[in-house]
C-alpha cells in the first residue's frame, strides 16, 4: 500500500478515535447534567410537599389545635436545606455550561487557552 495512503488513513483512524471519545464525553456531561436537572425538581417538589404541610400547621395553629413546633421548625430547617442543595446544583451547571470545551477532542479547557492542550486544535 501507497505510504500516503497508510498515512492518510492513520490520520483518520486518530480523528474517528477522538471524535469517539468526545461524543463519550460529551454524552456522559450530557447524563450528568439531566441528573442535576431531575434532582432540582424532585427537591423542589418536596419543597411544595413541606409548604403545604407547614401552611396547614399554620391554619390549626390558627385555629387553636395544639400543634408541635419542634416538628415545624424541622420542616422549616429542611426546606432551608433543599434550597441550599438546588443553589449548589445551579451553580454546577454554570460552571459546566461557562466551561470550554475542546471540538475536536471534547476535553474541558480553560478560557485563556488559545489551543487545545490535549489535540492542539485552535479554540474559537
Amino acid at each position: 500500500m501507497d505510504e500516503r495512503v497508510k498515512e492518510l488513513l492513520e490520520k483518520a483512524k486518530l480523528t474517528a478515535t477522538a471524535a469517539a471519545g468526545a461524543a463519550a464525553e460529551t454524552g456522559s456531561r450530557l447524563v450528568e447534567k439531566t441528573k442535576r436537572s431531575l434532582r432540582a425538581f424532585d427537591l423542589n417538589n418536596e419543597i411544595e410537599i413541606l409548604m403545604r404541610e407547614i401552611g396547614r400547621t399554620v391554619y390549626l395553629t390558627h385555629t387553636g389545635a395544639e400543634t408541635d413546633e419542634e416538628e415545624l421548625q424541622a420542616k422549616l430547617e429542611a426546606i432551608d436545606g433543599k434550597y441550599a442543595e438546588i443553589a449548589e446544583i445551579k451553580a454546577q451547571q454554570e460552571a459546566q455550561r461557562s466551561a470550554l470545551t475542546c471540538p475536536v477532542c471534547g476535553k474541558p479547557c480553560d478560557k485563556t487557552d488559545l489551543y487545545c492542550r490535549v489535540c492542539g486544535e485552535k479554540l474559537q
